[in-house]
């Protein structure tokens, strides 16, 4: 019987979510899907994180 593999997590540095390692790309700290935010906002990673911080803030 061959062992079960844990599902490995990481925690986005921009929206605070933890998911899974294949939502990241290699060397980054925060997840593809703010990063096409960020390309498709033309906002900072700054600006980005603290907009985050905002939302969680209230909810």
């Amino acid at each position: 019987m061959g062992r079960t593999r844990k599902n490995q997590t990481k925690i986005c540095s921009v929206t605070g979510l933890e998911t899974s390692v294949n939502n990241f790309y290699n060397n980054q700290t925060h997840v593809k899907a703010v990063d096409n935010l960020r390309r498709n906002s033309n906002a900072t990673k700054t600006q980005l994180t603290r907009m985050f911080n905002q939302i969680n803030q209230y909810s």
